[in-house]
């Protein structure tokens, strides 16, 4: 896997959350998990975070899922992607990365406040805290 590579779920749970590596990701290098699937995009021809937002969208689910009797999978090759000039794409890719790092800090804050939920209960039926 390289930085910029958008990695898409096709299979389980995660189905079309794509995501794009960062340089940093400690996933550089290695081999792509099963189920996931890896666009490399030309970064003259393509944005890669225009791509990942487009593939995480409904539309491009329902256009590029296919069901078997037990399972789902995507196929990325059957998401829609406009065609646009770069620019507009960077445009475009600027918000989707805004949108998944907004999505990336809710889930951040509700780890937090689970965890705070479950050390408060634990605290009351202990008796370390008490009520009221």
């Amino acid at each position: 896997l390289r930085a910029g590579d958008v990695l898409v779920p096709v299979l389980g749970g995660q189905i079309g959350q794509a995501r794009v590596l960062a340089a940093d990701a400690p996933e550089a290098g290695a081999v792509a998990p099963r189920g996931v699937a890896v666009v490399r995009v030309d970064p003259e021809r393509l944005d890669p975070w225009f791509v990942a937002g487009f593939l995480r969208s409904d539309s491009a689910a329902r256009q590029a899922l296919s069901h078997a009797s037990t399972s789902s999978r995507m196929d990325v090759r059957k998401a829609p992607l406009p065609r646009l000039p770069l620019p507009r794409q960077a445009e475009y890719g600027a918000a989707f990365r805004g949108l998944t790092e907004f999505g990336d800090a809710l889930a951040a804050v509700s780890r937090a406040g689970e965890r705070l939920v479950q050390g408060l209960t634990d605290a009351l039926a202990a008796g370390t805290v008490l009520p009221g």
